[in-house]
């Protein structure tokens, strides 16, 4: 189901920043449809799949400074 882990700007409303990296513990990341606050009129996969590249490439660049 969508919205269960909502992204957005800080913590007051939202769980995950657009990277899907959670406000609260900085180490973990989030992917996938829950980070949709409502769906859309089609399938979200692709977007999903476009998401997961984007925060994986986040990741890796900033590998050196994730709180561990």
């Amino acid at each position: 189901m969508a919205g269960g882990t909502a992204m957005g700007e800080s913590a007051a409303d939202s769980v995950a920043n657009g990277f899907g990296q959670t406000h609260e513990i900085g180490n973990l990341w989030i992917s996938g449809v829950t980070l949709f606050p409502t769906e859309g009129a089609v399938n979200p996969t692709y977007t999903i799949y476009a998401m997961s590249l984007r925060a994986a490439e986040d990741l890796a660049a900033n590998w050196n400074t994730i709180a561990s």
